[in-house]
């Protein structure tokens, strides 16, 4: 093993620790900011709660993929099987990134609205097609791990697998509410 080879798995060590690091540390800050501000009702209710739980619910999903494949025993499955699970794996890893990502960044624009603003609260811009969806970041994942499978396997059936999770989150749109109708 080269050096190089050596540095790239402890580079991207420290990468997703110091991703994951300021993930917990913006859903915690955001959290309490909200709770500052919307004391009264349900914790899930509150976006601050439901932007942390969503990258938790991403890395638990992977913990719960390999707990289950460790159960089964990996010589007990089959290998278009196998793939397929790590097809998931990839959407699975690429939504806990990107959740992740997007925890960071949106703790840090109500921090930043706490310190700038007089109100503190920070007007979220809606982006035209994903605003819309119910699971935008997963779709966005999807897109990701079928663009990856297709990189690596071309048209394969990992790829169809893929393409038809990415159809379906696109399918399912986010009710209108009454004032958005009008």
């Amino acid at each position: 093993m080269h050096a190089d080879e050596a540095i790239v798995p402890v580079t991207f060590f420290l990468v997703l620790t110091a991703l994951l690091f300021l993930g917990m540390v913006g859903g915690i800050a955001g959290i309490v900011l909200d709770q500052r501000e919307h004391a009264a009702g349900t914790l899930w209710r509150r976006e601050a709660f439901r932007d942390a739980m969503l990258p938790v619910a991403g890395w638990a999903s992977l913990v719960v993929l390999h707990v289950g494949v460790v159960l089964i025993g990996e010589e007990n499955l089959n290998t278009g099987f196998k793939h397929l699970l790590g097809t998931l794996a990839l959407l699975l890893f690429y939504y806990a990134i990107l959740a992740t990502l997007r925890l960071i960044y949106r703790a840090n624009r109500r921090v930043l609205g706490r310190f700038y603003s007089s109100t503190g609260a920070v007007k979220w811009r809606p982006i035209p097609l994903l605003s819309r969806l119910v699971f935008p970041t997963l779709l966005v994942s999807a897109v990701l791990s079928g663009a990856t499978v297709a990189w690596y396997d071309g048209f394969s059936q990992n790829f169809v697998f893929t393409a038809g999770v990415a159809v379906l989150l696109a399918i399912v749109r986010r009710p209108r509410t009454a004032k958005a109708a009008h």
